[in-house]
């Protein structure tokens, strides 16, 4: 944490993070840089873009899978979905770039796919469009955590009281019913905590991925990529810092304000 004052001086690696001059305005000028940076503006857009669409897709999807799981009544089919499920989160990152690239190269099974369906097809360099960018990030950061956070709401279905659901049985209701009436409910404190969370992340960006599927073609920075060419590549480590307190600060904002809506609404928080 004391490395954090690189973002209120002019840091001079030789001088070290205490001999380093103050930056003007106070120490504040770094930060003023960042809001008249308009490349760093839109990397804050993308970044909270991104992160959007991952809440919007890869929150409520593991909800929905683990509700479908726990319908499942043929325990040796419900453990094999749950095993292909799951194993995509023991991939690193890395290895998910080159499937990614591989899957979807201009001779990659994708490619062939298309051409069986449609002989005439031209073979396209999916990953050169910027189009299609967005969208691949928002399904393969889903494709991976889906399974493994599903194990959280299925703990958590598991611990409702199974007297609430003889009794909705016995009032007539469906299984869809008890779902809806039964299920949900009980487990809303574990999805308010885990969306607490996720919201607290809203920030972030996944840097291995991003990265690793940028190209000279794709013109998508988010604000850790911004970091890593600002602050490592061209060595400006104090707007770098600078950044990356900002980001922090706004992530705990949001974070206190998310727990505060979820304390107000379902008596549930994380602090």
């Amino acid at each position: 944490m004391a490395g954090l004052i690189v973002a209120f001086k002019d840091y001079d690696i030789w001088l070290g993070f205490w001999a380093s001059p103050w930056a003007e305005n106070h120490g504040f000028a770094h930060f003023i840089a960042l809001f008249q940076n308009r490349a760093i503006m839109e990397a804050v857009g993308n970044t909270l873009m991104l992160s959007m669409l991952n809440l919007a897709v890869s929150f409520p999807m593991p909800i929905i899978f683990a509700l479908l799981l726990n319908e499942l009544r043929l325990k040796i089919f419900k453990r094999v979905v749950q095993t292909i499920s799951y194993m995509p989160h023991f991939l690193s990152w890395i290895s998910v770039i080159g499937i990614t690239m591989v899957f979807f190269g201009q001779y990659g099974p994708f490619n062939e796919m298309l051409l069986f369906f449609n002989p005439a097809r031209q073979r396209e360099l999916f990953l050169t469009n910027q189009e299609f960018f967005v969208p691949l990030l928002v399904f393969l950061n889903l494709w991976k955590v889906m399974g493994f956070q599903s194990i959280i709401f299925l703990a958590a279905i598991t611990g409702v009281d199974p007297q609430l659901h003889e009794a909705a049985a016995i009032d007539g209701a469906s299984r869809l019913k008890q779902v809806w009436h039964v299920i949900i409910p009980g487990i809303m404190p574990t999805v308010a905590v885990m969306f607490i969370l996720q919201i607290g992340g809203i920030m972030a960006s996944n840097f291995e991925l991003v990265f690793g599927l940028q190209n000279v073609f794709i013109d998508f920075e988010v604000i850790d990529t911004v970091v890593y060419r600002h602050g490592l590549l061209q060595r400006g480590f104090s707007q770098a810092t600078a950044l990356g307190l900002t980001r922090g600060l706004i992530a705990l904002f949001l974070t206190v304000i998310a727990n505060q809506i979820c304390k107000k609404i379902g008596d549930v928080s994380i602090f």
